[in-house]
């Protein structure tokens, strides 16, 4: 049904925005529609008549717009308004929108649920991932390449850190937590007290990953992803792309990442042992009393791990993961 009882925006604001005059314009007698200016247009909104019987509008999330119930002429109303001029244009499209709906026997609560979401859909942002993430993807991605070159079984299925497991990837009683730098030293960036933690019967290692900008060398993260999409083994492409998902990776963004990096140096792989840096429950337990552990929560820090460990192609490496089958890209 067509709202051509409403007033074009430009009457409106020249009649009752401009000149600041309090207005009721009647868009239906029963059951009430109506839209309102305040005195000096202090506010712009619509009322749109409730039965005895609806339930109460919920709180509104919406932070530029006021949605709450009155009473008025002896009828309940579904009021709808905002205090914001700047916005006064796009919120008499979005009440267009609604009192369409409502003549079209669309229940108020509804009707504006309905327009707000489609609004919501139009100016949806993309969920790009932040340099930071980008860089970390890269990391966890080179070293589930590291994985695929040393013929690991299974290499899509070790990473576990997508799937919201206690580490990035673990192999049998291996478990491997990848942190990735592009700084000159190896400074990476630890969440929570768990996270250098092995779980119970587990050895966990600290994968470091040091990158660097390659110009028009290196690789972008897309292609990165492209390469290990034709080396995984067919029956488990649909995991890895489950796994980039998850990760927040999507092909659609492939614009937004072009920034080509490459290994600055060899992966290193740390146990975490004595002598590791790091934040655990049991060193916070330890703690005097004085300190009050028990009441810190979320913990971020850093920690430099330079000259610790040992680099790919070393003894000890190889030790833990296969030498590669083939040259690493």
């Amino acid at each position: 049904m067509s709202t051509a009882s409403l007033p074009a925006w430009e009457d409106l604001h020249r009649d009752y925005i401009d000149t600041g005059l309090p207005h009721r314009l009647i868009i239906r007698q029963s059951p009430g529609i109506l839209v309102f200016t305040d005195e000096a247009a202090a506010r712009l909104g619509a009322r749109f008549e409730l039965p005895a019987t609806a339930p109460p509008a919920p709180p509104s999330t919406l932070e530029h717009i006021m949605v709450v119930d009155v009473s008025a002429d002896g009828r309940r109303w579904l009021e709808v308004s905002t205090a914001a001029p700047r916005l006064y244009e796009s919120f008499f499209r979005l009440l267009c929108q609604v009192t369409d709906a409502v003549l079209d026997d669309i229940a108020p609560h509804s009707a504006l649920e309905q327009a707000v979401a489609l609004w919501d859909r139009l100016v949806a942002h993309s969920a790009v991932l932040s340099e930071e993430r980008q860089a970390g993807l890269f990391g966890e991605l080179v070293f589930l390449e590291r994985l695929l070159d040393g013929g690991v079984a299974d290499a899509v299925l070790a990473w576990t850190g997508p799937d919201r497991q206690a580490h990035d990837f673990r192999l049998g009683s291996d478990e491997f937590e990848v942190k990735t730098t592009s700084s000159a030293r190896r400074l990476h960036t630890i969440n929570g007290v768990g996270q250098l933690s092995a779980s119970a019967g587990c050895r966990l290692f600290l994968a470091s990953v040091q990158i660097g900008d390659a110009g028009t060398g290196g690789r972008t993260l897309p292609e990165l992803a492209d390469e290990l999409r034709a080396r995984v083994p067919a029956g488990d492409l649909s995991g890895f792309e489950a796994r980039l998902e998850a990760s927040g990776y999507a092909e659609r963004h492939r614009a937004h990442y072009a920034r080509r990096r490459r290994l600055r140096s060899p992966l290193v792989l740390i146990t975490v042992e004595e002598g590791v840096p790091r934040l655990t429950a049991s060193a916070l337990a330890a703690l005097p009393p004085g300190y009050a552990s028990e009441r810190i929560g979320a913990i971020t820090y850093e920690i430099d791990v330079t000259a610790l460990g040992h680099p790919d192609g070393s003894p000890e490496f190889l030790a833990v993961l296969p030498a590669p089958e083939r040259p690493s890209a």
